[in-house]
């Protein structure tokens, strides 16, 4: 292996992020102007690309259609989960371009009364979603009909990064860092939504529970804050089903305070883990989760 000096290596560092950064701010600026016909063709050959390019994020996904959907753990399916996420982060970089109205009518809501019901009580409501269908675009449904929301997100390390954050707050979702736990708790407490993707634990902490069958740890914070601050919690998700975009709210997730706060989050994220399972099984191709939820994958490519 050749190493190469320190300055230069520096050097070609900083030229490619230079690159890599005009290249998003072209993306941000000229795929609003493709006509949206294009996000399909353009999401197949980006997707594509990027399967064929990732072999360690390939396993990844190989390992994990294995475990939840054993029958469609196949490189078709697994080209489709890269396709997918190439036609979300499209979407993404769309959202300047969509009104309340426009939103609205491109959504099917079902099960809307549950998070109607849920924010009548006048406490905020904690929306648990996942990496499942468009969910960026499709979680801008709130601000659509009036709800102010609030959005952890990761400190944004790379262009592209901030590009999308910049791009999911444009209808005026509000992001915070995930590492401000009292900007989320006063956001609660002025009667605002909070949402977060609850399938991946970014950090390496929260619970390890059953899913399809094998432990795996998921984040259980939006659990033990509905616990703790008595928050109803809705799971909600997001999908594509015969050209449409959909939005399914499920009852309030039934959270019962015995005094013992870790028995409590276990049967909060036994509860949640179940129908997270449900949705992802209708739809395996739409997780676009490129980590292993249940352990480190070979390296190899999945032939």
């Amino acid at each position: 292996m050749v190493h190469l000096p320190a300055d230069v290596a520096g050097a070609r560092a900083r030229e490619l992020s230079v690159l890599t950064g005009a290249l998003v701010r072209a993306a941000e600026r000229g795929v609003p102007r493709l006509p949206s016909a294009l996000d399909v063709p353009l999401a197949e050959v980006l997707g594509s690309l990027s399967y064929l390019a990732a072999p360690r994020a390939r396993a990844a996904v190989r390992e994990n259609l294995r475990i939840a959907a054993p029958e469609r753990a196949d490189a078709g399916t697994i080209r489709r989960v890269f396709v997918e996420q190439a036609r979300n982060y499209l979407e993404i970089m769309r959202i300047p371009t969509f009104d309340a109205a426009r939103l609205l009518a491109n959504v099917d809501q079902r099960g809307w009364e549950h998070f109607a019901d849920a924010h009548a009580k006048g406490k905020g409501v904690i929306v648990a979603s996942a990496h499942l269908g468009p969910v960026s675009l499709v979680g801008q449904l709130f601000i659509a009909r009036g709800y102010e929301t609030v959005l952890p997100v990761e400190t944004g390390r790379s262009e592209f990064q901030r590009a999308v954050n910049r791009r999911r707050a444009a209808m005026g979702l509000q992001l915070v860092t995930s590492d401000a736990p009292l900007a989320i708790v006063r956001a609660l407490r002025a009667g605002k939504v909070f949402g977060l993707l609850a399938d991946r634990a970014v950090t390496g902490v929260g619970e390890r529970v059953p899913l399809f069958g094998r432990e795996a740890l998921l984040p259980s914070v939006h659990v033990a804050l509905a616990l703790r601050t008595g928050v109803p919690l809705i799971p909600a998700f997001s999908g594509r089903e015969g050209g449409r975009l959909t939005a399914s709210f499920e009852p309030e997730l039934e959270l019962v305070p015995t005094g013992d706060r870790a028995a409590d989050v276990r049967m909060g994220m036994l509860r949640w883990a179940a129908v997270l399972e449900r949705y992802v099984r209708r739809a395996p191709e739409q997780w676009t989760v490129f980590e292993p939820l249940w352990g480190a994958p070979d390296a190899q490519a999945p032939k």
